[in-house]
């Protein structure tokens, strides 16, 4: 359901009129040519601690583990792959096959904090094309061709 998630989370700011109207901001786009409201996402799996950071007036939640700093690596790389999205391939293998036959893998490499090379997969679809179907008591994600 993560890998739903972040699907329908860019196709929602892909959708949004009011994400929209920043692509066409005249002061934005005086200052950086073509400018586009994109959202980069890296998934991996693994532990993390919660922990509480802040002062007296404000506290946020803030999580820390190896497991963290890989998916914010993975949010990083999705630049330089030109993809909205990441994941792991220590995620995929858990995905059903469903959900895998969506994927494609991107790279094999040697993530900076890894000892082992790790494959990195994305997932092709049309954001605009992406529905959430309920059957019975499941979510499945389907694509619709425009």
């Amino acid at each position: 359901m993560a890998v739903v998630s972040f699907l329908l989370l860019i196709a929602g700011i892909r959708k949004s009129k009011s994400m929209k109207k920043y692509n066409y901001h005249r002061g934005l786009n005086m200052r950086l040519k073509g400018y586009e409201v994109k959202l980069g996402l890296g998934l991996h799996l693994g532990y993390a601690i919660e922990g509480a950071i802040g002062s007296y007036y404000k506290i946020d939640a803030s999580y820390l583990s190896p497991n963290v700093r890989m998916a914010e690596r993975l949010e990083g790389a999705t630049k330089h792959y030109g993809v909205p999205f990441l994941l792991s391939g220590q995620l995929h293998r858990y995905l059903t096959r469903t959900t895998r036959n969506y994927c494609r893998q991107v790279d094999f490499c040697l993530m900076q904090g890894n000892s082992e090379p790790s494959k990195l997969f994305t997932i092709d679809v049309d954001p605009r094309c992406l529905t959430l179907e309920k059957q019975n008591k499941y979510y499945t994600l389907t694509q619709t061709k425009i």
